[in-house]
């Protein structure tokens, strides 16, 4: 009876950590495209610039560790958002291998 819980036990951890496992690559993924989002177009860069300023300026925190932790949960749910973009980024990758 012992070894049927301990292997309900561990595979239910085999699974969690198999989940856990593909959202950090999912997340990965999400804040890479969004990097090169902005790396790649002014318009953006500039649009996420003026963005990023005015989410801090609006923020009420204590301390600067209050306000880096909320911006980047912000930042990731904008790159999760962002996640569609993934085509498009490789497009404007190849456009820009293309221009040289």
């Amino acid at each position: 009876m012992a070894w049927i819980i301990a292997t309900v036990v561990l595979a239910l951890l085999v699974v969690l950590y198999h989940t856990l496992y593909w959202k950090a690559l999912t997340e990965g993924r999400h804040l890479r495209n969004y990097a090169l989002l902005i790396l790649l177009d002014e318009s953006v860069y500039a649009a996420q610039r003026k963005g990023l300023s005015d989410l801090v300026h609006s923020i009420d925190a204590k301390n600067a560790g209050e306000l880096g932790s909320k911006v980047n949960l912000a930042l990731d749910s904008l790159a999760a958002r962002l996640g569609h973009t993934l085509s498009g980024v490789a497009g404007l990758l190849w456009k820009l291998k293309n221009s040289l």
